[in-house]
């Protein structure tokens, strides 16, 4: 019998190869080698599949090079334990699980199968990919040295509840979750991320892939904590986190990333900055971020201070269902732009944060009276600080509203009133004009003077030009002189 002791004890029962105390899988490859030299990659390989086929899931101690498991149904779990493997391929195959725990494999791939569960626990991976995949349970990756993480096309596909936890709610939190925890040597992590080589690698183990649209990335949950990204200098300046197409909660928590955060083309819900610090860039793009009430009492007011960026925050095309959260999200990305001294940018980020305040005035749950004076306040903000000059981010709109009213709008009033006098028994349209910008610029000459309804126009004129005047110097002198 072969010589290797299971933890519980036992010996394996298989023969051993001639010439070694050990069984085909168990040997180690550095003395099969030596025995049978590249003859033994075929008798490992063909080993394997037999010990698949008599319906063994559990793999303890086996040391193999390439392993694919296509095709491959099973009502069990397939285990590998304490095992060393090169490459672990499983194609279109319907398992209860995987489970791997205390093992090193270079690269794993799980392709289009349908599983329970995915656990990876005190393993050193070098490339861990699981693509165009539906979990019924629950993926969990922690307490491992793991380069390189891809999640692609992969959906939680709940089972049917039954009995009382359904009917009163009482599922297990972990059911639906993606977590990614207790990490080393992270150098990236990518949900839905495009990875060139791979197709080749796949292609090479006999893998088919199609040229079929890539989904979101599906789950109750996404959680990423204490993970521990590679410090190299090479990896600081690139991308070490990528969530593309992800659609549920997102929860990172006790992250220091030497590098970049992007999240892109994603619906959050109530996602969660728990002593996040990132080195460089935090990218937000095309994402919809949905929050309920009790994020915006307990994660909004602490996220300032929980969230910390060393370089810029972008917002980019983001859609929010909370005014709440839209403003503090773009006064996070407008003050992230003021340290660097980049204040167009910042003036970008104050105007929509603006907007998202005003816009929470709008959505007030006030009655009666108060909602009325709220309303009038949102009208006036609008009218004076918004129309006029993007709440003192544009320089230019006073000069447009001014130039376009005193040499337009205005002398058509005073023409279509004929309610302007002055030295001429008919007027022409110049003369009004004229009359127009000398009003606005409140030089009075005297020459020309209204009447009737002519006096109130050329209040509302000169008022108007002298507060247009006011804005665009205080707009200007903000602009250039700070």
């Amino acid at each position: 019998m072969c010589e290797y002791i299971y933890e519980n004890g036992k010996k394996c029962r298989l023969k051993p190869l001639e010439g070694s105390k050990y069984c085909v899988l168990h040997i180690p490859r550095e003395e099969g080698e030596v025995l049978y030299g590249e003859r033994l990659k075929e008798i490992k390989k063909e080993a394997f599949e037999k010990r698949l086929k008599v319906g063994q899931t559990y793999f303890e101690g086996v040391d193999l090079y390439d392993v694919a498991i296509k095709d491959f149904t099973a009502e069990k779990v397939l285990v590998f334990k304490n095992s060393r493997v090169t490459n672990l391929i499983m194609d279109a195959s319907l398992v209860r699980g995987l489970i791997m725990i205390n093992s090193k494999v270079e690269r794993v791939v799980i392709f289009e199968s349908s599983l329970e569960t995915i656990l990876i626990k005190n393993s050193s991976i070098f490339g861990l990919n699981i693509l165009r995949t539906e979990f019924s349970s629950h993926i969990s990756i922690r307490d491992s040295e793991v380069k390189y993480l891809m999640i692609n096309s992969t959906r939680y596909r709940p089972k049917e509840e039954v009995g009382e936890e359904k009917a009163y709610g009482e599922t297990e939190r972990i059911v639906g979750n993606i977590e990614i925890s207790s990490l080393t040597g992270v150098r990236r992590i990518g949900i839905n991320t495009r990875y060139p080589l791979l197709r080749e690698i796949l292609r090479e183990h006999g893998v088919n892939v199609s040229e079929s649209r890539e989904r979101s990335v599906r789950a109750r949950n996404l959680i990423i904590r204490d993970v521990s990204f590679d410090v190299s200098p090479r990896y600081k300046r690139r991308v070490r986190l990528t969530v593309a197409g992800f659609h549920g909660r997102l929860h990172l928590e006790n992250l220091e990333v030497f590098g970049h955060i992007e999240i892109r083309k994603s619906y959050l819900v109530s996602p969660e900055f728990v002593h996040v610090k990132v080195e460089s860039n935090l990218v937000l793009r095309s994402t919809s971020i949905h929050t309920d009430s009790t994020w915006g009492m307990t994660v909004l007011p602490n996220l300032p201070i929980e969230l910390e960026v060393g370089g810029f925050i972008i917002v980019d095309d983001c859609r929010f269902n909370s005014p709440r959260a839209e403003e503090l999200f773009y006064r996070l990305a407008r003050t992230s732009w003021e340290k660097s001294g980049d204040f167009d940018r910042a003036d970008e980020y104050y105007y929509l944060e603006m907007l998202a305040k005003r816009k929470a005035k709008l959505q007030s749950r006030k009655k009666g009276l108060k909602r009325i004076i709220n309303m009038a306040e949102v009208w006036f903000e609008w009218l004076f600080a918004d129309l006029t000059c993007k709440y003192g981010t544009d320089w230019k709109r006073p000069i447009l509203l001014w130039l376009a009213a005193v040499n337009l709008i205005f002398p058509l009033l005073f023409w279509t009133t004929k309610s302007v006098e002055g030295l001429s028994s008919s007027l022409s349209f110049l003369d009004y004009e004229y009359f127009s910008i000398v009003t606005a610029t409140t030089l009075g000459y005297g020459d020309y003077h209204p009447f009737g309804v002519g006096r109130i126009i050329a209040s509302i004129e000169a008022l108007f030009g002298m507060f247009m005047w006011a804005v665009f110097l205080t707009v200007f002198a903000r602009k250039y002189m700070r």
